[in-house]
């Protein structure tokens, strides 16, 4: 079998470097620690960083930046894990439903991207071959948006000194959100969806719920890879990243909201009927992380 002990020795060629007692420790090494360094691997069989690095690429690893995930303990795993199940059935047309929400934080007066230019050696300080710098600093623009399967929300702006429970009520709730339910053909068939911020949680958003008869869908905690509107966000990080740096909030509002206009029904739609295939990765995983 490719990449067992046995296949490593039976191969022609030159001795190998490792015993196969050596080489059962470099493997459990790292499999009981996927951080080690080559230096810690190496040490701990008594070889050079190379000769490690091309043990471990027979055997399929390769030195690669770790996925960010949300931490899941126990608990967190279990509540997954229950959920997941109790929708596997849902259909595509169920997941349409759904009122996805979230909020999401963007920056400004920031470059995320690396320029690079061509320049000679003595040029590196010239004024056409640096990216400039502001004092201006960095601020942040949090905004709010929603969609179902048949339509999407307004996008929201939630200004820095209005974050409140109440304010939240106001602006979100009463501004758009009200609106955008009731909008729709059978307003009584949809579910809102929305994640465990602390400001969701708040009796004053509760009551609020309760009284114009909206239904909340139980969400389990440190989940945004179920949550399809987290893509919807990555996506639009990523095509703002190819305009014009914004150095003010006004510019980047303005720029937020010309790419969420762009967000077409069809492709929201394409990332609802991603949702039977998440609850399966969820259950495969015991609640764990996923890829999505």
């Amino acid at each position: 079998v490719h990449g067992s002990v046995e296949s490593l020795k039976s191969q022609c060629g030159r001795p190998r470097k490792l015993s196969e007692w050596d080489f059962r420790v470099l493997c459990r090494a790292v499999s009981s620690n996927r951080r080690h360094t080559l230096v810690e691997l190496a040490n701990l069989v008594s070889v050079s960083r190379t000769t490690v690095r091309l043990y471990l690429r027979e055997l399929g690893f390769r030195n690669c930046i770790a996925s960010k995930k949300p931490y899941l303990n126990v608990k967190h795993k279990a509540n997954r894990l229950a959920f997941a199940r109790a929708y596997e059935s849902w259909t595509f047309e169920d997941w349409c439903n759904i009122i996805w929400t979230d909020e999401s934080s963007f920056e400004t007066g920031k470059n995320p991207l690396q320029i690079r230019v061509w320049r000679k050696a003595y040029e590196k300080y010239n004024w056409d071959c640096i990216a400039p710098s502001f004092k201006s600093g960095h601020s942040s623009v949090m905004v709010w948006g929603a969609f179902t399967g048949f339509d999407k929300s307004p996008l929201v702006t939630i200004p820095s000194n209005k974050r409140s429970s109440s304010d939240f009520v106001t602006i979100v709730y009463e501004g758009v959100l009200i609106g955008f339910y009731f909008l729709h053909d059978d307003p009584e068939q949809l579910i809102l969806m929305e994640d465990g911020a602390l400001v969701h949680r708040n009796s004053l958003l509760v009551q609020w719920r309760r009284a114009h008869g909206i239904e909340k869908l139980f969400w389990p905690t440190n989940s945004p890879d179920l949550n399809p509107i987290e893509n919807v966000w990555m996506v639009v990080k990523d095509l703002l990243k190819h305009h014009s740096r914004p150095n003010s909030k006004l510019e980047m509002i303005e720029k937020i909201q010309s790419v969420w206009d762009t967000i077409s029904i069809e492709w929201l739609r394409t990332l609802i009927s991603t949702m039977p295939y998440r609850m399966q990765a969820v259950i495969a995983a015991g609640g764990g992380s996923t890829r999505w």
